[in-house]
Formats: structure tokens, C-alpha cells, sequence
């Protein structure tokens, strides 16, 4: 086999695998060994929410009033918001809840951290045992709460993710929503195991004891859970904990956010390949390299699959400009459904999936040149109007 080919088709086995191989094993090993039913109690966990809000004026009361309206005891569920050095009116509008009612709470830092940071500000104050982690423009269902901690009554639980749902069906939502009910399916297989390996960060909770400090580029909703899962611990997702969410109303919008995120996932991921391998884990361990390090480089085979395609229909062979081909048409599917004006469904996948690519390696690109940012600017619009965020 010719170099080109082995380039080519080599990265073309990767993604393959990655997106379909990997999740066809899980459901395998899923059946061999699937983890004992949960223990059960009617006991209920004192709570807290933690809210890390960054000039969220647009949605905060809204946030407030969805969370002191759950259908959990009133006298075991406080809130915390951590407003991220905010210059607009989230303060003051914290600040009114805080003074109307004990059950929340403003801490407020001086400038800005990122949400690492501010977690690492809120969850220490928690006074719950069980603490909530969520994201100011996610609304959550009546019984989201009582639905998050219910796994809790069984000891060997450490993090439950809730049910993410995006309610908008935009030029980002249509391919974003596709893309992550797959995902979804994938953390499922995972739960099964108990070995969820990434919470949905717009609701997941944690027990208090469990929590670490973030280092400032940390992703919270993937490093806390895994931590948990190298001690041990076990992480599911209860479907039944729903919360409802906006996507970032563009492509361009959804792009950033996914670069800022794999940007900071990248390096993180990496360094605990070395501390997964030193504990013996590697059933984690090849977890973390299928679902998570090949879905963040990804952008780097679909290179090295269009260099080798190239490269090979250059110096003759049919194959390869058979696959060539394939990836032109992927590119100008996709450039067409960026465009809001084109129906076709499948042209909106394919420009999700091309931004998504190309997300990839901008953000191995500031990896490399060392300008990533530990700080999040929101980039999804406000959820929708009814307090479950129901669309």
C-alpha cells in the first residue's frame, strides 16, 4: 500500500472508529458486564445549587425563579451565585433575590476567572451535601432536582448528569440538536457501566466531599466526573433530571464556543492519559483516548485524510479520488447549509460536522501557540420563555 493510502485510509479508520466503533464496543461490554441496579432510599440530601454567571442579566431572574420553584423541600435546597467579575446588572439582580430569601446566596469575584474559577468559589460555600452544578441560561424541569439526586442514595454514585435538551431549531440547533441526541446514546452506554466519562455541564451534580479545586483551564463538567471515576467512584446520567437550553443561534456562535472548549479540553485530556495509565485503569483509559481525545483532535485526520486523498489521486489512484470526492462533496454540502436559507437537512448536518472539524484544529492552533483563555463569554441565546425552558 502506497504512503498516501496508508495516510488516507488510516485517518478515515480513525473517525470511523471513533464515532461508530467505539460506541458499538460499549454497547457489547455493556451487556458482559452492566453494573448492579442502584440501591434506593426515601432520604432526601440537603442540596445546593451552584450557578457560575458571567453578565447574565438576560437570564438570571429567569434562572433564580426555575430554581426555587423545584418541587424539592424548600428547607433542603438553598442556591449560590458566583457572578465572574460581572459589569453588567447579574449582581443586582442576585442581590435582590438574596435579600428577599435566605435560600440564595451572591458571592461575587473581583474580576474574572472563568468558570473553574468560580466554581472553585461556589462549591466550598455550598452547605449542601449534594451540590448542583448548572449554567445561568438552562432551565430546568419541576422535578429536575429530585430526579438529579436520587442515584445519590446509593454509595458508590459520585456524579449524576441530568438530561440536556436544546429547544431551538436554528441554524446551529438543527445539526447541534442531531449531533447531540448521538451523544447522548453514547453517554448512556457509558452510564451502563458506570462510567459516564462527561457530565452535561448545564446540569450534573456532585457529592460536596468529592470536589477538587480546578486548575483555571480546567472543563469542569468533564474533569470533575473523571476525577471521581480515578477514585473510584462511579458516574451515571438519570435521564429523568431534564434541563432545557437554547443553542448558540448561529454556526458562527456554536463554532467559538467549541473552539474555547476543545482548546482547553485538549491539554487537559492529555495529561491524565499518564495518571489513568499509572492506576491501572484502562478501561477508562481507552475511553478517554476513543470518546474524547480522537472527537478533539478529529480536525487532524480529516486532514491527514484529505492531504492523503489528494495525494494519492495525484499520482493515480481511483480509490482515493473516490474518497477525495466524498470529502469535497462533505465540504461543499456543508458550506451550503451554512447558509440559513437552504431547507435541506442533510447539507445542515454536514455544515455542523464541517464546523466542528474546522473547530478542531483552530483550537489545537491556539493549543500549540499557547493563547488559550480560561474565560467563557456566553454565546447561546436566553432559553425559552416557559420556567422549564419547554420550547
Amino acid at each position: 500500500m502506497s504512503a498516501p493510502a496508508v495516510i488516507a485510509w488510516g485517518a478515515f479508520l480513525v473517525l470511523i472508529y471513533a464515532y461508530f466503533g467505539y460506541p458499538l464496543l460499549l454497547l457489547i461490554i455493556g451487556r458482559l458486564r452492566r453494573m448492579p441496579p442502584l440501591v434506593t432510599s426515601d432520604a432526601l440530601p440537603r442540596v445546593t445549587m451552584v450557578i457560575a454567571a458571567w453578565n447574565e442579566e438576560n437570564v438570571i431572574a429567569r434562572k433564580l425563579d426555575n430554581a426555587l420553584s423545584q418541587s424539592y423541600p424548600q428547607h433542603l435546597l438553598d442556591v449560590i451565585v458566583v457572578s465572574d467579575g460581572s459589569t453588567d446588572a447579574t449582581d443586582e439582580i442576585a442581590a435582590g433575590y438574596a435579600e428577599r430569601t435566605k435560600r440564595v446566596t451572591l458571592l461575587r469575584t473581583s474580576d474574572r476567572q472563568g468558570k473553574s474559577g468560580a466554581l472553585n468559589v461556589g462549591v466550598p460555600a455550598a452547605a449542601g451535601d449534594i451540590v448542583v452544578l448548572t449554567d445561568a441560561n438552562a432551565m430546568f424541569a419541576p422535578d429536575a432536582v429530585a430526579s438529579l439526586v436520587r442515584p445519590f442514595a446509593d454509595d458508590r454514585i459520585g456524579v449524576v448528569s441530568g438530561q440536556l435538551h436544546y429547544v431551538n431549531h436554528d441554524s446551529a440547533g438543527e445539526g447541534e440538536g442531531a449531533y447531540w441526541r448521538y451523544e447522548q446514546r453514547v453517554k448512556r452506554a457509558e452510564s451502563a457501566l458506570g462510567a459516564l466519562l462527561g457530565a452535561n455541564g448545564s446540569i450534573y451534580a456532585i457529592r460536596r466531599e468529592f470536589f477538587r479545586p480546578l486548575r483555571h483551564r480546567d472543563v469542569d463538567d468533564f474533569r470533575i466526573p473523571y476525577e471521581a471515576l480515578l477514585r473510584g467512584s462511579q458516574a451515571v446520567i438519570e435521564p429523568a433530571a431534564e434541563s432545557f437550553e437554547p443553542t448558540a443561534g448561529d454556526l458562527w456562535a456554536e463554532y467559538r464556543r467549541k473552539v474555547r472548549i476543545m482548546a482547553t479540553a485538549i491539554p487537559m485530556m492529555l495529561a491524565l492519559i499518564g495518571p489513568t495509565l499509572v492506576r491501572g485503569r484502562l478501561l477508562l483509559l481507552w475511553q478517554l483516548i476513543s470518546h474524547k481525545v480522537l472527537r478533539e483532535i478529529q480536525g487532524l485526520f480529516f486532514l491527514g485524510m484529505l492531504i492523503g486523498s489528494g495525494w494519492g489521486t495525484a499520482i493515480g489512484d481511483h480509490w482515493l479520488l473516490a474518497l477525495l470526492m466524498a470529502q469535497i462533496a462533505l465540504l461543499g454540502g456543508g458550506a451550503a447549509g451554512w447558509a440559513r436559507s437552504v431547507p435541506w437537512r442533510v447539507l445542515k448536518l454536514a455544515a455542523h460536522y464541517d464546523m466542528i472539524v474546522i473547530a478542531s484544529l483552530a483550537a489545537l492552533g491556539l493549543w500549540v501557540s499557547g493563547r488559550v483563555r480560561p474565560t467563557w463569554q456566553p454565546s447561546r441565546a436566553s432559553a425559552a420563555e416557559s420556567p422549564e425552558g419547554r420550547p
